[in-house]
């Protein structure tokens, strides 16, 4: 009997379910993306809206609709990965379709789009193929999973990574191996330091302090930042933050009110909140900004330095949107220019 139940457990740890290695999403997948993909999927107007800069973007997939559509005649929603929906689910609801699912007994979408790419190599270091259409105003067709057998036969060349040498052997059996484990994802969202949290306490604190004064500066200090890449001193390297309009205040995750403009009105009582960027950063959208305590006392002096009152806060209408101080008087009811502070001069 010990003999047979030796014989069992050697079958069981000898068995390929055990002996294959889990595929993790973190460790081996997203730095594959990294360097082969997000050149292309990373932005807010990537192909088909496949934003490939972290495990969020995997999830959520793709999209027929163009984020920039010149012929539209109503506004166009909002589809910005972590602002205007959180999780698959509902980005299903805004019409995102995934690319990990395997769907009536075919391969995910993207296994499928990596083995067209995979089967059709293009050659290294030589011309591109002049029927290969590169330009930049080449129409994403953005094939659904049942439409691909389709899109494949018509569009043999346009495999992924689309006009580039394509994945190594190596890295593309790591990626087929995953999509065949289930593509599942790890999700590890970056956290502030320590150091970078109580920065970010002392920030927050003063961005919603107290009267109409610190309301208005703040205001216009969320309304030049909003796009930043806010890191701090004595931070983590690659650690960088956002300045968002929250519902919840500090100590409480960040609810994030998704207006499509920065001076839109919010609509609700609300927190300026500092959250770490979550994905990886590409140079395209890396606008940096750097906080430190110096900062913070040189913008308290530049707006707080010379005594002045605000009676009533201004609006979000488009007349207050070029320069919200207006009007803003001193302790003597001076409305000239002489009344504002430095930077709203």
């Amino acid at each position: 009997m010990y003999r047979r139940l030796l014989l069992s457990i050697c079958l069981f740890f000898s068995s390929p379910l055990v002996t294959a290695e889990a595929v993790s999403y973190s460790r081996d997948i997203q730095p594959i993306f990294t360097h082969n993909c997000v050149a292309c999927h990373a932005c807010y107007d990537a192909p088909c809206q496949l934003n490939l800069g972290s495990g969020e973007g995997v999830e959520r997939g793709a999209s027929k609709a163009t984020v920039y559509d010149g012929t539209r005649t109503h506004t166009q929603d909002t589809t910005r990965l972590f602002m205007d929906a959180h999780g698959a689910p509902a980005w299903r609801r805004k019409d995102f379709h995934s690319v990990l699912d395997q769907q009536g007994g075919q391969a995910a979408l993207m296994a499928r789009m990596l083995e067209l790419g995979h089967a059709t190599p293009l050659p290294a270091n030589s011309k591109l193929p002049d029927d290969l259409a590169i330009g930049i105003d080449r129409v994403n067709q953005c094939a659904l999973p049942g439409e691909f057998a389709d899109f494949a036969s018509k569009n043999p060349m346009a495999g992924m990574p689309f006009a580039v040498t394509g994945l190594t052997e190596q890295d593309y059996q790591t990626v087929q191996r995953w999509l065949q484990q289930g593509a599942p994802v790890d999700q590890q969202p970056l956290q502030p330091s320590a150091a970078e949290a109580r920065q970010i306490m002392q920030w927050e604190a003063f961005f919603n302090g107290a009267g109409n004064e610190q309301s208005l500066v703040s205001r216009w200090l969320y309304e030049h930042l909003f796009l930043a890449h806010l890191d701090f001193e004595g931070g983590e390297p690659g650690h960088f933050f956002q300045l968002v309009r929250s519902r919840t205040p500090n100590g409480q995750p960040v609810d994030i009110i998704a207006t499509r403009r920065p001076n839109d009105d919010p609509g609700t009582a609300f927190y300026y909140r500092l959250m770490p960027i979550q994905g990886v950063i590409v140079h395209k959208t890396h606008i940096t900004y750097p906080l430190s305590a110096e900062k913070l006392a040189r913008v308290k002096s530049l707006f707080f330095a010379s005594e002045w009152q605000l009676s009533s806060l201004p609006g979000y209408g488009v007349q207050y949107r070029s320069n919200p101080f207006q009007p803003v008087r001193n302790l003597r009811g001076d409305t000239s220019p002489g009344a504002l502070p430095v930077h709203a001069r």
